[in-house]
């Protein structure tokens, strides 16, 4: 058999004994059902908002209004799982969070002041539980259980999230552009409060598999202020911040462009693909063992994502727009991939929550801004412009780093031969968790 035939049989076989572990199966799976809303509810609130009001700009806003909340009380959501339980936590979250985003469509069929529809979605936004750092602590757990815990099975077990998480953002646009046609503009939002809800219901009942609360225990910290307090993180959460904008910039431009082109539907199938070119490009960058150091790596990585979205606004078609989506999407993964790692290398073990979590809420700031920005763009000017803010937030995340390359490069040092830690995060946008794919050196 050649080596790449080898090579398959190997991960699949390693990928199959991960999930007959006992209970893995079932809280992944329920990890699925409540985490699909997240790649329903931003691109959700854009085609519900702009197919009623007819402007992008107030989508922008008010996907915004979503986005920033969640990302601004993920820390504490998180932090209050672990301290008082999953199973107690989690379905307080995804009730208030189904709710709120029925009251959200309420509020606009009703008309209601703009300020009122924003501060109730950002209430959706809030009490949007972290299902990726839920099932993630679990799989740390359950492997930890075994003995196991920096084994290759624990590296194998956050491949398999990662996985779920781009079947999820293929998934997602999909099924918003298929429902908004077929039924109705808000039902893409009624369908996520009810996979949210019933997927974290599932979830919390799985007690067996449910890491302990950590309220009664104290762990030692060498460094007792906050995480982007350190060496370097700061700069990576600036070049997170770019990267969310090009995330949030782009899928309102992709939304616009399909739909002033006559083809509205075609939306859906353009982000699957940008999902699809991002699975891709890291299941390629991340079976690779790359001997650059990360800091240099990561800088590589932001510089070809910037070129491959210099041609993105002199894109005249549908067709063209696929084509140098998927192209994209292939570029974004390894960037995706080498910052969280890099946000992973710059923080003692006992910070890495904390870490990587600042840098998740860069992204989600900088989605917010995006989507924003963009909508405002696309209305004033159109959506060739409006695809130039993808490249904005590439060429300002890569300057970012190269700016702070020799501190990077300092500070990443003393890290860099801890095995990989425990990512307790969720991805807000497309692309392969962090940590996940790679080698143990960087």
């Amino acid at each position: 058999m050649a080596p790449e035939g080898v090579a398959c049989v190997f991960v699949l076989t390693t990928y199959r004994e991960v999930l007959r572990i006992p209970g893995a199966l079932r809280f992944s799976s329920a990890g699925f059902i409540a985490r699909l809303p997240l790649s329903i509810i931003g691109l959700g609130i854009v085609v519900y908002i702009s197919g009623v009001t007819g402007s992008y700009a107030t989508a922008g806003i008010l996907a915004a209004a979503f986005q920033l909340p969640a990302a601004g009380c993920a820390l504490y959501t998180s932090r209050l799982v672990d301290r008082h339980g999953q199973h107690r936590v989690l379905p307080f979250l995804v009730s208030v969070h189904a709710i709120a985003l029925i009251a959200f469509i309420l509020t606009v069929q009703y008309r209601l002041p703009l300020l009122v529809q924003a501060l109730v979605v950002a209430l959706a936004g809030a009490s949007q539980p972290a299902v990726g750092a839920i099932v993630r602590a679990r799989w740390a757990y359950t492997i930890g259980r075994l003995g196991q815990t920096s084994s290759p099975m624990l590296r194998s077990a956050f491949a398999v999230e990662s996985i779920v998480d781009e079947l999820i953002f293929t998934i997602g646009p999909l099924v918003v552009a298929t429902m908004a046609l077929r039924f109705s503009l808000a039902s893409p939002l009624v369908l996520a409060a009810v996979l949210a809800l019933v997927g974290g219901m599932l979830l919390s009942a799985q007690r067996a598999t449910e890491p302990p609360a950590s309220s009664s225990l104290s762990v030692p910290s060498a460094h007792s202020g906050s995480a982007i307090q350190l060496p370097g993180l700061l700069p990576v959460v600036v070049a997170a911040i770019g990267t969310g904008f090009i995330f949030g910039s782009f899928e309102v431009s992709a939304i616009a462009f399909t739909a002033r082109a006559g083809s509205p539907a075609a939306g859906g199938f353009v982000l699957a693909v940008w999902a699809l070119g991002s699975l891709l490009g890291g299941l390629w960058f991340g079976s690779r063992h790359w001997k650059i150091r990360l800091p240099t790596q990561a800088i590589l990585c932001f510089l070809a994502l910037t070129i491959v979205l210099i041609p993105m606004p002199f894109i005249t078609s549908v067709p063209m727009l696929g084509l140098a989506t998927f192209v994209s999407g292939a570029a974004v993964a390894p960037a995706l991939i080498s910052g969280f790692s890099l946000a992973e290398r710059l923080v003692p073990a006992n910070l890495l929550t904390e870490g990587l979590t600042w840098s998740n809420s860069g992204l989600a700031v900088g989605f917010s801004g995006g989507t924003a920005l963009a909508g405002i763009v696309i209305d004033t000017t159109g959506t060739a412009a409006a695809f130039v803010l993808p490249f904005i937030g590439a060429v300002s995340a890569m300057v970012a780093l190269i700016a702070s390359r020799r501190l990077l490069l300092a500070s990443v040092a003393p890290y860099e031969d801890r095995p990989p830690g425990v990512p307790l995060n969720s991805d807000p946008i497309p692309g392969p968790a962090p940590g996940a794919f790679r080698d143990d050196a960087p």
